[in-house]
């Protein structure tokens, strides 16, 4: 490009004026684009991985988590620009060129940590803590979807298993237990209030004064199921399969491997649907569809959960939040996002 020296220098400073302002406002614009790009994907990955080790424990191989502990993303903007003059009056308008360049270049370092050791025990094979279910239960969530998932028992009353490892037979009225809760907590006749005191857990039950004939028959059962006496009040929450006390509530919970366990056994092997009822429904094939919830690639096939079934999904969504209760390892198992740009 030739130009007069004076166009030749307005432009150079232009150019110079217009890299330096990009480079003072590169990290606020660059904030709102990755924290929703690392976001999403850290978000898809955990999906990824935990449908990965739901199918691998069908197959008969051990979990492996690997926890994402940093994410640093690094942007350098490079800047230059040259300018050649030879001021001469009679050849003005072919006196000089400028030129520049200016190159944005990421460098992203992202820090994975297996999950071992003491961590995998606490993580995978320690139970969830039983007032963390009812804690949940205490904060809306279904307690028809916690129960089967999460609970061996509920003062003596069995759930079912049918991960081959844990099998046991449900007792008949698990089932009912299940329901009835699950009604007089819908209508709000039942509230659990978790409390923490130091270590020890209590959980304070309380009944709405008017009742329905159905939420009194509801009561009336549980009473005489859990052996749990009317108007007990507060009940002390342990972690055993019977109470030893009365005004106990002994709940048994399962851990998470048992938990994933469970689930695995709704994975199609071979295309063949899983027999049974299950708790999650993992379809297989030689490519996934496009509507999938979750897809993986395992053995040379596709896994996925079809993004159409509510109820699968609800079951895989409350894994992920178990999951994430599970994992007692504090603040250093939570991925730190770090993003300097200059």
């Amino acid at each position: 490009m030739r130009m007069s020296g004076t166009t030749a220098r307005t432009w150079l400073a232009g150019l110079l004026a217009v890299s330096l302002a990009g480079c003072t406002g590169l990290g606020p614009a660059r904030v709102g684009i990755d924290r929703t790009d690392y976001t999403q994907r850290l978000r898809q990955s955990e999906k990824e991985q935990l449908l990965t080790n739901i199918v691998a424990l069908r197959y008969g191989d051990a979990p492996m988590f690997l926890g994402v502990t940093s994410v640093i993303s690094q942007y350098t903007r490079e800047s230059s620009g040259e300018l050649h003059a030879a001021i001469a009056p009679a050849v003005d308008n072919d006196a000089g060129s400028v030129g520049g360049a200016i190159v944005l270049r990421e460098t992203p370092t992202v820090t994975y940590t297996p999950v071992t050791g003491d961590r995998f025990s606490r993580h995978l094979l320690a139970p969830l803590p039983p007032a963390a279910v009812l804690a949940m239960m205490e904060a809306g969530w279904a307690s028809d979807l916690l129960f089967p998932l999460a609970v061996r028992s509920i003062n003596g009353v069995g759930n079912t298993s049918r991960a081959p490892l844990f099998e046991q037979e449900a007792d008949a009225d698990f089932a009912d237990v299940v329901a009835a809760l699950r009604r007089l907590q819908r209508t709000q006749a039942l509230a659990v209030r978790v409390r923490q005191k130091e270590e020890t857990f209590s959980a304070l039950a309380r009944v709405r004064p008017a009742l329905t004939t159905q939420e009194e028959a509801d009561l009336a059962f549980l009473s005489e199921r859990l052996a749990i006496p009317r108007g007990a009040g507060e009940l002390r929450v342990v972690f055993a399969t019977y109470p030893h006390e009365p005004g106990e509530l002994a709940i048994a919970t399962r851990s998470m491997f048992e938990i994933l366990m469970e689930l695995a056994q709704g994975v199609e092997l071979d295309g063949a649907p899983s027999p049974g009822p299950a708790l999650v429904r993992i379809h297989s094939g030689p490519g996934a569809p496009a509507d999938a919830h979750v897809a993986v690639r395992f053995h040379d096939r596709w896994f996925w959960i079809d993004g159409r079934d509510e109820a699968s999904k609800q079951m895989f969504l409350i894994t992920q939040v178990m999951l994430s209760i599970a994992d007692t390892g504090g603040g250093s198992g939570s991925p730190l996002v770090t993003i300097p740009a200059g």
